[in-house]
């Protein structure tokens, strides 16, 4: 594709002189294709850059009829603009903006993303478009200094070359924001953004196209140079933005959720107090009523209690807490809880991080299990012990269907993954926080995920 890049109009001599040098060998038809493309090649080179930071986004009812439907929109309006206005530094320049703002439009209207996002979505993609326009015409100028008469290099070599550079683009700037969040973008960060990428690949390349002395090859280089540092500075500046406006997310997130665990320890410790005082209580009542009911109705009501009796002892006491719970939650799910456990290895763990890691552990273990049929082997083990002068934390159960692992940990099966799927996460920082590791092993229909932590 022979595109017109952002501000290129000094190179219209060249491409024109390519069309005309393609016309004289008698295919006026290719001709014609080059002559559509080096005035519109602009619209198509914005297209696949925009699409590379785009296409795993959340897409709109009818995006099949609104992309398309948009971009031929965009690709009329280009073509009437060249036909009726005359090309010079002002129209250059009103000319980009106008389809900064047709693109940015284009991406609202075809994926559920806010205006912030969609102008940061663009700015990426118009600064992709610029760094492989760059690159292309480089090495272009280049192949130059071999061949002098070379018109067919400006057309058909700068059309190749930009294959590589897309590809580069792609893995430098536009992988890493693969699912990355960027609702909560400030505002403020973006303008920032645009307004330096206005300024960078549209006013000062436009400035230098019609200020620099006509043949002024060197120049062009040093500055098409410059000008390609600075479309690598800005991505790689906007990649860091939302990495570590990223980062910055989830760890409030993982913060709110260790505050909400520190409450639930404490609301949970106070009713299995409660509870065991209660059935301690109806133990000795039923104890008292002796002869007035029969030897079965006296094992009825201790088997109704021995349900709530949440009287778990490991030599932990926040462990204990978290297990009388999720013990009464498999009793009245009809799961098998099965546990080994010396809680007394575990001294050294604060109680909340003792909390969150089994609560974690166990609840996404209830949940894989609550998804298989009745009839199947629904249980949840949990092991805790010394291994090697190491503590080795197991909990094991069954689940169905595939998995799915990004960065060794499971993806969430729940349609909000944004809020969810830290459980594991959550695990793995604690493992860590004391000099530990976590690994998660599926296999053959057992989900087993192992804590190793040095004592």
């Amino acid at each position: 594709m022979a595109g017109v890049a952002m501000g290129a109009v000094a190179m219209g001599a060249t491409a024109a002189a390519a069309a005309t040098a393609t016309a004289a060998t008698g295919m006026p038809a290719l001709a014609s294709a080059t002559q559509f493309f080096t005035a519109n090649g602009m619209v198509f080179e914005l297209l696949v850059s925009t699409l590379m930071f785009t296409w795993w986004l959340d897409r709109r009812p009818g995006f099949a009829m609104r992309a398309p439907a948009g971009m031929a929109a965009i690709l009329v309006c280009s073509m009437a603009w060249n036909l009726l206005v005359p090309a010079d530094l002002w129209t250059a320049t009103v000319q980009n903006v106008a389809v900064y703002l047709v693109f940015t439009l284009w991406i609202l209207v075809c994926w559920r993303v806010n205006i912030r996002q969609a102008v940061f979505y663009f700015v990426m993609g118009g600064t992709l478009q610029h760094f492989v326009y760059r690159g292309a015409r480089l090495s272009s100028i280049w192949l130059h200094a071999f061949w002098h008469d070379g018109a067919w290099i400006d057309t058909y070599v700068y059309a190749l070359m930009q294959i590589p550079f897309l590809l580069l683009g792609y893995w430098w700037f536009a992988r890493p924001l693969v699912r990355k969040p960027t609702s909560a973008l400030a505002g403020r960060s973006v303008i920032g953004m645009l307004f330096g990428m206005l300024l960078c690949i549209s006013v000062f390349t436009n400035l230098f196209n019609a200020t620099a002395a006509p043949g002024g090859s060197q120049a062009f280089t040093i500055f098409s140079a410059f000008d390609l540092v600075t479309c690598v500075f800005l991505m790689t500046l906007a990649v860091e933005v939302v990495v570590n406006q990223a980062v910055r997310s989830d760890a409030e997130v993982m913060r709110e959720l260790l505050r909400q665990q520190r409450r639930q320890l404490a609301a949970s410790k106070e009713t299995i107090d409660l509870i065991n005082v209660k059935t301690h209580d109806l133990k000795k009542q039923i104890a008292t009523l002796g002869p007035r009911i029969s030897p079965e109705q006296a094992s009825e009501l201790s088997d109704l209690v021995d349900l709530y009796d949440a009287s778990v002892r490991t030599g932990n006491e926040s462990l204990d807490v978290l297990l009388a719970q999720k013990s009464m939650q498999c009793e009245q799910r009809g799961i098998r809880f099965d546990r080994m456990i010396d809680g007394r290895l575990l001294s050294f763990m604060t109680p909340v991080d003792i909390y969150s890691l089994f609560g974690n552990a166990i609840d996404n273990a209830l949940e894989a299990v609550d998804r298989l049929d009745d009839d199947a082997d629904r249980y949840v083990a949990v092991r805790v012990r010394e291994e090697k002068g190491m503590v080795m934390i197991r909990v094991e159960n069954p689940y169905a269907g595939e998995l799915s692992f990004d960065d060794g940990l499971p993806r969430t099966t729940k349609d909000d993954a944004r809020y969810h799927g830290f459980g594991t996460r959550s695990i793995r920082m604690i493992a860590e926080r004391y000099d530990g590791t976590m690994s998660i092993v599926a296999r053959g229909g057992v989900f087993r995920l192992t804590v190793i932590l040095p004592r």
